[in-house]
């Protein structure tokens, strides 16, 4: 069974969602200014519009259009296909899930509140161009 992730700005999908080539799981559309960031410079296509992230979190693919990007094809760990504690949760604070998950074990947070306190996770205003998916 193929499972979508839910991502900020894809909630509202339609039926005619452009889909993973790969993995057939509809995705969201991003902004160019989004794929040129999170690109490795050498894998930069001539055009940037018209891509789509894969909201699969089993398929390698992170972004397809006129070409398919796989994970290896990014600069950043996208937080939805990775499982690694490692993997960010905030893109503008560098947040990993295990800090946040080492300041609840400090006991210094208790909610998210206490989290976005101790963190500055999701209070950051560059995610267009530090979140893989835009948003």
């Amino acid at each position: 069974m193929k499972r979508a992730t839910t991502v900020c700005g894809a909630e509202t999908l339609s039926e005619t969602a452009p889909r993973c080539p790969i993995c057939s799981t509809p995705g969201k559309a991003v902004k160019p200014e989004t794929v040129r960031s999170m690109l490795k410079e050498d894998r930069l296509p001539d055009a940037l519009d018209g891509y789509t992230l894969c909201l699969s979190q089993n398929c390698d693919v992170v972004y397809f259009g006129s070409h398919i990007f796989r994970k290896d094809d990014v600069k950043v760990k996208v937080w939805f296909k990775e499982t690694d504690p490692s993997r960010p949760i905030c893109y503008c604070a560098g947040v990993s899930e295990k800090d946040i998950l080492d300041h609840i074990l400090q006991g210094c947070c208790k909610d998210i509140k206490d989290i976005q306190q101790h963190t500055v996770a999701n209070t950051g205003k560059q995610c267009l161009t530090k979140n893989p998916a835009g948003t």
